[in-house]
């Protein structure tokens, strides 16, 4: 009996205990998991969805959002909130890694966006792991100096390379990605999206084949799927492309390299408002890759802010002589007499202005007035090809009025000449020889860009007449002589970077003269003592502007811009008082100026802004957090002030 009962109590016990490891096994079953996810792209905060298993941060999903299927990333794990909640519907094989999610997070606060549109700018990572050795032996030979700074640039995690036009930046580059390679890393090359030339495009394909892979807005769907999928599979160790190329999906990143660092271009004009400088500079930190910035004319902030070893004189023999003019409204004749004879001796030459159309505006001498775009308080220029004037804001377009639209006066002037208007005068001229504009209105595609610079090159075109355009980084050995005209308009900018920007520009115009041989360069300006001073010397400029910017502008200061944007003025005005209101308790944020934009209205929305100074990041940062609200763009380290 006794063993009976032992035998009962046991077999008891087990059936217990297989009870309630069942029990166990359907509660577990039955639990769900609550996750904040970021939907990508969308302003909102992260939303909170369910899912019956855990999902790793950094994950991306597919999930329901006013009945549509969007993509989101899983931004932390929560508890079980008070409302229901739609379920995940898709776990996608993409995701981010703690390191990624990291750069997210600082873009988003730094840029005062939500994780949702930074988030919006990387291309995820594929759940694979592909490994590609390579062991290159490319012939890359430097000069004493080019090591030197090679070896400077190995010893810094972030490194400014200062070096003259033509001083062989390009050679040290070459050298630092097949350094890369062969330690089992990747690289990538940030450009100017005008900078990626045929020519530069070449080298790289020299240099290092199918490795490379060239990557900006041009670029086709079907290229960026084919680029992708190398990339993911590690037959892509390089790649060069405009700043959107810093998101792409590469994996043990050894080098970034902004080339042309001070060029404003890598400031994004849309939220997030990042600067592809600036967050090179980050994302080397947190992954440990080595940053560095080229310039011949770097920017202030980088120059002091930056370890930086300066490489002076041009690699090839080259010199080059400086002539000034004074500006006047026509240009000099002079000019055209030392053009002719370049063009006789069968040379090429460039000439800048900073103006593209025939003429910038059309004013009215009775009343004085420019005639303006009716949706943008802008003057339009004057396109004689279309007998048009066009906005260059909204690109709204009219036929050219025969009298003032605000005094009806017939005396009208065009005013500050342009690409198209030199252009013609200089092909009537000289009528055996070929001129070409070299400007947005001109070169829209890469197909147009690639063909003009082939054209050029195969001395098809003796003459390039162009905006800024002309200084990225082009480099052709015959060109004789750079006409740089209109440069005092830049010079007398309404912004504290003007000088900067004057000077960095001509001498980038300038540098395509003498790159082999002697050139010339004629200088249209009534501002010569201030270039004539610091044109052998950018360093002595620099110097000099850190004085005269300290205590009041970066890179001693921070600055914040708060553009407020709306169709009904008042409205808008109402933004901007709400704002001011939200500013008065900030005792470490000084408001610069407020009031009407420069440009008070563009594409029919009525403009305003707040201009913020602070010492303390963090201060701005918490005042942006602070007026956040919508049709207003909040935009750190601004570089347009109109």
């Amino acid at each position: 009996m006794e063993l009976y009962n032992k035998i009962c109590y046991n077999v008891l016990i087990k059936f217990i205990i297989t009870q309630s490891v069942e029990v166990s096994i359907v509660l577990r079953s039955n639990t769900i998991f609550y996750h904040h996810i970021a939907i990508i792209g969308s302003p909102l905060s992260p939303l909170t969805y369910e899912y019956d298993k855990s999902i790793k941060i950094g994950t991306l999903v597919e999930v329901n959002l006013r009945n549509k299927l969007v993509r989101g990333v899983i931004y932390s794990h929560c508890e079980k909130p008070k409302f229901l909640c739609e379920k995940v519907k898709t776990i996608l094989d993409l995701s981010f890694d703690d390191k990624y999610m990291k750069i997210i997070n600082f873009l988003s606060q730094y840029y005062s966006c939500s994780f949702g549109d930074a988030t919006k700018l990387f291309i995820p990572f594929k759940d694979v792991v592909a490994k590609c050795e390579q062991n290159l032996e490319i012939d890359i030979t430097l000069s004493f100096e080019q090591q030197k700074a090679y070896d400077f640039i190995l010893s810094n995690q972030t490194t400014l390379l200062f070096g003259d036009t033509g001083s062989g930046k390009t050679e040290i580059y070459m050298k630092l990605f097949q350094k890369m390679i062969n330690s089992g890393k990747t690289a990538i090359f940030l450009m100017p999206e005008i900078s990626l030339t045929p020519q530069m495009q070449k080298r790289l394909k020299n240099h290092f084949g199918s490795l490379v892979a060239i990557w900006h807005s041009k670029v086709t769907k079907k290229r960026k799927e084919q680029i992708l999928s190398g990339i993911e599979n590690g037959e892509i160790k390089i790649v060069a492309g405009a700043r959107s190329s810093l998101f792409l999906p590469l994996r043990d990143i050894g080098l970034i390299v902004v080339d042309e660092e001070h060029d404003d271009s890598y400031k994004a004009a849309n939220r997030p408002r990042y600067h592809a400088r600036d967050a090179s500079i980050y994302i080397g930190g947190v992954l440990g890759a080595k940053v560095l910035l080229g310039s011949a004319t770097p920017s202030l902030t980088s120059y002091h802010k930056f370890p930086h070893f300066r490489l002076k004189g041009t690699f090839f023999e080259g010199s080059k002589k400086i002539h000034f003019v004074d500006d006047k409204e026509d240009i000099d004749p002079s000019i055209y007499e030392k053009l002719g004879t370049v063009l006789r001796e069968n040379h090429q030459a460039i000439i800048f202005l900073p103006t593209r159309a025939n003429y910038k505006y059309l004013t009215c001498k009775a009343c004085g007035k420019f005639v303006e775009c009716p949706f943008c308080s802008v003057g339009m220029s004057i396109h004689l090809a279309k007998n048009a004037l066009r906005c260059h804001y909204c690109n709204y377009l009219e036929r050219i009025p025969k009298e003032c639209p605000s005094c009806k006066s017939e005396s009208l002037k065009s005013s500050r000449i342009g690409t198209a208007q030199v252009r013609a005068e200089l092909s009537d001229m000289f009528q055996e020889k070929v001129f070409k504009k070299f400007d947005r209105d001109e070169i829209t595609t890469e197909t147009k860009l690639k063909a003009t610079l082939k054209s050029f090159n195969d001395k098809e075109i003796d003459v390039l007449v162009g905006t800024q355009m002309l200084s990225k980084g082009h480099d052709y050995h015959d060109i004789k002589l750079v006409v740089i005209l209109g440069i005092d308009t830049v010079l007398a900018m309404a912004d504290f970077r003007a000088r900067e920007r004057a000077l960095s520009l001509l001498l980038q115009v300038a540098g395509r003269a003498g790159r082999k041989g002697e050139g010339k360069v004629i200088i249209q300006t009534n501002n010569r003592e201030f270039f004539e001073h610091y044109l052998d010397d950018y360093e002595l400029f620099l110097k000099d502007e850190l004085e005269y910017r300290k205590d009041i502008y970066p890179p001693y200061k921070k600055l914040m811009k708060f553009l407020i944007s709306h169709k009904d003025k008042q409205k808008a005005r109402e933004k901007l008082e709400k704002i001011q209101l939200l500013l008065q308790d900030s005792t470490d944020v000084e408001v610069v100026g407020f009031g009407e934009a420069p440009i008070a209205r563009i594409a029919s929305k009525f403009r305003f802004v707040v201009l913020l100074r602070s010492s303390s990041v963090k201060a701005l940062l918490q005042l942006a957090q602070k007026c956040k609200m919508q049709d207003v763009e909040i935009d750190i380290d601004p570089v347009s002030f109109a």
